[in-house]
């Protein structure tokens, strides 16, 4: 009998109980913008311990009419820049375009970036065309990067 009345106490306290609220789904653009900038603070700061969980170990990018091929080519001279004490002043990412197709998505935008390395000041700037994949866990990756003039 008291198995009973707890079994009845603790239905009456389930339903008592406001239901959850589902948590809304992230909008994919919204979530490629977000990994996007992500990217960019991580080139800001010259962390890459920021940029390789959201690059692709097999990563491609066009730079300047170079090619750079894996995620490890890319993030070390980011690595030994920050080691040497390079510093970027200003990296802005404008009139961003993000579109998604399906597990695959573009997001196409003009960069300013300006930094100081060896005593140098730098500048560059132009458009650029990044390339995500959706994981399976849910994560947006760069797997391409196309920047030009």
């Amino acid at each position: 009998m008291t198995f009973l009345l707890l079994a009845q106490a603790s239905v009456a306290l389930a339903l008592a109980q406001p239901a959850a609220k589902p948590t809304p789904a992230i909008p994919p653009e919204t979530a490629v913008a977000a990994t996007l900038e992500d990217l960019r603070k991580g080139e800001l700061f010259l962390d890459a311990a920021t940029i390789e969980p959201i690059m692709a170990a097999s990563f491609c990018g066009i730079e300047g009419g170079a090619r750079i091929c894996g995620a490890f080519a890319y993030l070390e001279p980011i690595r030994r820049m920050r080691e040497r004490g390079a510093e970027v002043k200003e990296l802005r990412f404008e009139d961003k375009l993000v579109q998604v197709f399906g597990a695959s998505a573009i997001a196409t935008y003009r960069y300013v970036k300006n930094w100081r390395d060896r005593g140098a000041l730098h500048r560059e700037q132009g458009w650029s065309t990044d390339v995500f994949e959706l994981r399976d866990d849910g994560a947006w990756i760069l797997v391409h990067r196309h920047r030009g003039k």
